[in-house]
């Protein structure tokens, strides 16, 4: 007779009243937590965000976990892959014998990870290896709850627009103070075009796909109508009732899908606290 394995029931409270879940009780450390990890897989796709407290992951079990979700990307800076594992970067404060080792003031702008290539991510999971006991909270917004709550006929207007994402462009603005981007990194980074609106491929729900300074410009609207549309839907995505705000303890584990979310940084005493987390990118689809 077939045996059938008993359907795992996560031990859940919402983070939002719109979207992001809370599971509890829950230890991935150990390779038992396998077939719990194919459940947080599809909860993904329902609720976008995903937070996990109290985790002990070595580098290697985070690398583990992460692959269940997909294939791996390796970041552009290769610089801050520190850990001897490629396909974990590390965002940091703190330096080892001279030498940074992660990228500090990352990500302290809305974005959704690697919009600027041709296939953006569709998942991150952030592990809190060491976290500031104030500051550093990071910011999640639902862009499915951004486009649904915009006027039916904003809506309509940006259906089918595209706006150029350039990493280029991004990196000038946010690290004008660090060396420039060598070329082997400009030409894996090169401009690429997005929709305004996205479809999540697997439940078909429309969201905004914009971001502050990554996005250019909205094509073909003249330059000071696509910089007004743009200033006008970041400023619609980020209101506060899209907005969760999680504030970090060390092993907190947060997982959030890049196809219809964006995140910000925040500041913290980067003279007196040290921070060090490790994040991985789980590979996307081209948005359509």
């Amino acid at each position: 007779m077939p045996t059938f394995e008993e359907p795992i029931v996560l031990n859940t409270q919402p983070l939002h009243p719109g979207f992001g879940l809370e599971v509890m009780d829950l230890d991935l450390s150990s390779p038992d937590s396998d077939n719990a990890i194919d459940a947080l897989v599809d909860e993904l796709d329902k609720h976008s965000l995903i937070l996990l407290r109290n985790q002990k992951l070595s580098n290697e079990r985070h690398v583990e976990i992460s692959r269940r979700f997909g294939p791996l990307m390796t970041h552009v800076l290769k610089q801050f892959l520190t850990t001897g594992l490629p396909e974990i970067y590390v965002l940091s404060n703190v330096s080892e014998n001279g030498k940074p080792i992660g990228n500090h003031k990352e990500g302290w702008n809305w974005h959704s990870d690697l919009s600027y290539v041709a296939e953006p991510s569709m998942g991150s999971l952030l592990y809190a290896v060491e976290v500031p006991p104030e500051g550093a909270d990071t910011l999640f917004a639902s862009m499915h709850l951004a486009y649904e709550g915009l006027p039916a006929d904003m809506q309509n207007r940006i259906r089918n627009l595209r706006a150029t994402h350039s990493y280029a462009g991004y990196y000038g603005k946010a690290f004008a103070d660090r060396a420039p981007l060598t070329e082997e990194q400009k030409a894996r980074t090169p401009d690429v075009i997005q929709p305004v609106v996205r479809t999540h491929p697997t439940t078909g729900r429309l969201s905004l796909y914009v971001g502050q300074d990554i996005v250019k410009c909205i094509n073909d609207l003249p330059e000071t109508e696509s910089e007004a549309l743009l200033a006008e839907l970041n400023a619609h995505a980020i209101k506060d009732e899209f907005v969760f705000r999680h504030r970090w303890q060390q092993g907190d584990l947060i997982l959030w899908d890049n196809r219809c979310t964006m995140h910000c940084a925040t500041p913290y005493d980067d003279n007196k606290y040290r921070r060090v987390m490790h994040r991985t990118t789980v590979a996307g689809s081209r948005p359509f």
